[in-house]
């Protein structure tokens, strides 16, 4: 993938996790209903003769599909910014790829204090981290085994 378009991919990226971050409460909570009800039905299309009503699914498990929606989107823009950062510093680019991404998910949280209804939360920061982290150290871990077989 050419320079270009790694760093264009990583800038939509922030753009829409900001985006996503700027939705007021209640959009952001129609939108993880739709992603909840939309994974309900995949489940109840894999499991028939299920007996778990769509109301009790979303109470049971939207909190959790929000939090692994935080894990994803940092996930993704960890293994953005890595892809980038190898571009600048072979030497330290794990170093520089996960302060980068530690301090967007700060700001990240920062930024919702801002948003009607919405707020910083420290455990979101974690679960953006720890998204971030594993989409770093897995690309690393990757890349480093394909550069090394190639030698």
């Amino acid at each position: 993938m050419k320079k270009h378009t790694r760093l264009i991919l990583l800038i939509l990226w922030m753009i829409l996790i900001f985006y996503m971050s700027a939705q007021p409460q209640l959009e952001s909570e129609t939108t993880s209903n739709l992603v909840a009800e939309l994974i309900y039905g995949i489940y109840a299309f894999i499991f028939p003769n299920n007996h778990l009503d769509v109301t009790v699914f979303l109470e049971r498990y939207i909190h959790p599909i929000r939090k692994l929606a935080h894990f994803t989107e940092f996930m993704i823009l960890g293994i953005l910014v890595y892809l980038n950062s190898r571009d600048y510093s072979k030497k330290n680019n794990v170093f520089y790829s996960i302060l980068f991404s530690v301090l967007y998910a700060v700001s990240d949280e920062i930024h919702q204090l801002f948003v009607d209804g919405r707020y910083c939360d420290i455990k979101d920061m974690g679960i953006d981290t720890a998204g971030a982290l594993t989409g770093i150290l897995l690309c690393h871990l990757l890349m480093t085994r394909c550069f090394k077989r190639k030698s």
